[in-house]
């Protein structure tokens, strides 16, 4: 027979937590759509209106369907006046003239 207690796992003991800590960004800066070269800036653009577009065709085509940084990125990129990214705006937030196209796609 086997004591009560031989179902209790033993866990590794914890790191310290300051082991686990980030390392600091400065050292490493991450790229944002402004310091990209031409190839990688269209890259990111494209990969911000796929992604955008997937969570628009999931969840509903509003701006409020697409996770908070994918908005955020979204619209940065509205900001800095990328044509791409201003259309999927317009048609996110139900321009008359894309709902008009949408509707005839999938007729």
């Amino acid at each position: 027979m086997t004591s009560r207690a031989s179902n209790i796992l033993a866990f590794p003991t914890r790191t310290a937590p300051s082991v686990l800590l980030p390392p600091v960004l400065d050292k490493h800066p991450v790229p944002t759509g402004d310091k990209l070269d031409a190839d990688e800036r269209a890259d990111y653009i494209a990969s911000i209106v796929r992604s955008t577009i997937g969570f628009a065709r999931r969840k509903g085509r509003r701006i409020e369907s697409l996770p908070p940084q994918l908005r955020v990125w979204l619209l940065e990129l509205c900001e800095l006046g990328e044509p791409t990214c201003v259309v999927v705006r317009a048609w996110l937030d139900g321009n008359p003239g894309f709902t008009d196209l949408s509707s005839q796609e999938g007729a």
